[in-house]
């Protein structure tokens, strides 16, 4: 992880967009009395030391800018006389002029604190304040020494990213390192003060309401619990009693539920420190066990109470009934950049940081808003949480940042071929693997995800520069059933995000097979006034499984009699299969249209009376296995098995 932590710090500059990140850091640092603390102890605020380093860069890149319009334009001048040997006189200049463009001696291009004061128009002291608070030591260590530090991640330009020459004038090394500079250290200033807890409380209350606002967009309709308290049991015999009678008080961030989906979301807005980022493991350790560890225990610790309570009793409120979630995902929310670590979910559970029964999607606030900007739609967004949080993902892909990830997924799936050997033990209708699937998961192997967000760079700059020309934003390619998702979203139906996402997981291939269903059942219709079923069991364990129906609705039939039917149907199905949930999608002959979905969530249970129905039902070995989402499908076709099933 220390290796993670410090190749991010060679490699990697600005994994967060500098106007998200401006956009944040101004509510941080412009919040109560921090500003005032700020100013009193070092002289300057947040905005005064961004006023100043902006400032200072572009004064630095209008000087360049003029020495090279000099050389450009001392060349066209000498050029355009009639052509003969070239004037030595001219030549020694030209030579000159250039060197002096792209090697200019210090006292051209470091910039005086008075040149900076002009240009800003803020007072002299607060210039230099800020310039002196900014401004490395590089006399505590020689050349060689600072070098080599930097080439594993001990970066004093992290925290002072300018450079002050012997005649007092002043360099940035670069505006990347601006932002990253000002929270770093005007946080460890913030620590020796009395502002201090009002700050870090204000960090905390600000990283939950971003991320409450941006999963609110990309949730629309779902019920959200935020600073919950909730009781948990305080010791083993507690827990084996009624949650009536749990008594260890507990804080849960953010809960969202729509339908039979709930996402538990825990916020941490602790920092790492730069020693941490430098190589120190110790401190590391620690800072990650505060934003990653932590974050994830309280998320699983109430994904607990939901799996094994059904839900969970509040403080304020009584009991809250989840008892019909059927998904939960965990997310551990950050508002520091974790590129390098938070994508390495591997390692984190090699090194004792995370658990691999409940592994949380690890991302920092601004990957989560550029990413919820990024999706058309919601069940995008499920998919993407259930392929991120595959703990095989990450041995499957490396990975530097999460974007990339995302970008990835958009592109090519971010699947990992399933174990079938475990499928088959797991999922009843399985018979042995095929030697397709052993083969797909013996080739699986680890791929290296090179920089994709070149096409999303290019987007988000268009939209927040309008001199840039328009760029199209990435999309999910190679997804056939978005209208079918789309449909289900608009038109309200139960689990229509978590069915949404489930159409979406197939290939390109098995989409494309499954939006030709309907067409082909309705097709077949016939003067008996039969209904015509396709059946799909889909899923790699029996958890995540679904069974996905599509079914005719005969004109002369009752919509009220085929959607009863439908429902019981699925019931007995999915009892059959001991699969936790399904759908049937209606489709009526007339219209040719959708008529209505049935969703059934009953988790299995015995029951002598659905053995008695299920005994009526094609043998589970009957079922065809479905190819998995991205493999190419198999040898029995749609046709096939549009076909009635006995009851």
């Amino acid at each position: 992880m220390s290796m993670h932590a410090r190749a991010r710090e060679v490699w990697i500059r600005n994994t967060s967009y500098p106007d998200m990140i401006q956009t944040t850091h101004d509510r941080l640092f412009g919040h109560g009395s921090t500003p005032s603390a700020l100013t009193a102890a070092l002289g300057f605020d947040a905005r005064d030391a961004h006023s100043v380093m902006t400032k200072l860069h572009e004064l630095q890149t209008e000087g360049m800018n003029q020495r090279l319009e000099a050389s450009f334009g001392f060349l066209d001048k000498a050029s355009a006389t009639p052509p003969s040997d070239p004037d030595p006189a001219h030549v020694a200049k030209m030579r000159e002029m250039w060197n002096t463009a792209w090697q200019p001696t210090a006292n051209l291009v470091a910039i005086s604190s008075t040149d900076v004061a002009s240009a800003t128009g803020l007072d002299i002291q607060v210039v230099e304040a800020v310039l002196d608070r900014f401004a490395v030591d590089l006399h505590t260590q020689t050349t060689r020494e600072i070098v080599d530090g930097f080439m594993v991640g001990d970066n004093p330009l992290r925290t002072n990213p300018v450079i002050r020459t012997d005649r007092g004038q002043f360099m940035l090394v670069h505006d990347a390192l601006v932002q990253p500079a000002i929270r770093e250290n005007l946080e460890q200033a913030l620590k020796g003060l009395p502002a201090w807890d009002e700050y870090a409380k204000w960090r905390g209350d600000l990283l939950e309401d971003i991320g409450k606002v941006a999963l609110e967009k990309v949730l629309p309709g779902a019920t959200a619990y935020l600073g919950f308290d909730y009781f948990v049991p305080a010791n083993d015999q507690e827990g084996l009693a009624d949650p009536a009678s749990y008594t260890k008080k507990v804080e849960g961030d953010m809960l969202f539920v729509l339908d039979d989906v709930a996402i538990i979301v825990e916020a941490k807005a602790v920092a790492i420190t730069p020693a941490a980022r430098a190589g120190d493991t110790r401190k590391l350790r620690r800072n990650l066990t505060d934003l990653i560890s932590k974050a994830s225990e309280q998320a699983a610790r109430l994904q607990r109470r939901i799996e094994e309570d059904g839900g969970a009793r509040l403080h304020a409120g009584g009991w809250l009934d989840l008892s019909h979630v059927r998904e939960i995902h965990t997310v551990a929310l950050s508002l520091e950049d974790l590129s390098g670590v938070a994508t390495a979910t591997s390692d984190l559970i090699d090194a004792g940081l995370l658990d691999q029964s409940h592994i949380p999607w690890v991302v920092s606030i601004h990957d989560l808003q550029i990413i919820v900007d990024v999706v058309d739609r919601p069940a995008e967004f499920l998919l993407y949480l259930r392929r991120r949080r595959d703990p095989e993902v990450s041995l499957a892909y490396t990975a530097p940042d999460e974007l990339d990830l995302f970008l990835y997924f958009y592109e090519r799936g971010l699947y990992v071929a399933p174990d079938p050997v475990k499928m088959v033990a797991a999922l009843p209708h399985l018979s042995a693997p095929s030697t397709g699937d052993l083969r797909r998961r013996a080739k699986q192997g680890r791929a290296l995800i090179s920089t994709r967000t070149d096409p999303l760079d290019a987007w988000h700059y268009s939209r927040v520069n309008s001199a840039l020309p328009p760029a199209p934003k990435p999309t999910l390619s190679g997804s056939p059933m978005i209208g079918l998702a789309d449909e289900l979203q608009s038109r309200g139906f139960y689990a229509w995000l978590s069915l949404g996402a489930t159409l979406l997981s197939g290939s390109t291939k098995v989409q494309a097979g499954w939006s030709r269903a309907p067409k082909q059942l309705l097709a077949r219709s016939s003067r008996d006034g039969r209904e015509r079923t396709l059946t799909v069991p889909i899923g790699n364990t029996l958890g995540d499984s679904w069974l996905l129906v599509w079914m005719s609705r005969p004109t002369q039939r009752d919509i009220g009699e085929i959607t009863q039917l439908a429902h019981d149907y699925l019931k007995a199905k999915k009892y059959q299969l001991k699969f936790p949930r399904g759908a049937v999608l209606i489709y009526d002959e007339g219209t040719k249209e959708l008529l209505d979905v049935a969703y059934d969530g009953t988790l299995p249970h015995p029951d002598p009376q659905m053995d008695r129905v299920i005994a009526k039902l094609l043998p589970v070995g009957a079922m065809a296995s479905p190819p998995p989402p991205s493999a190419k499908p198999g040898s029995t076709s749609a046709r096939k098995g549009l076909k009635r099933k006995r009851r």
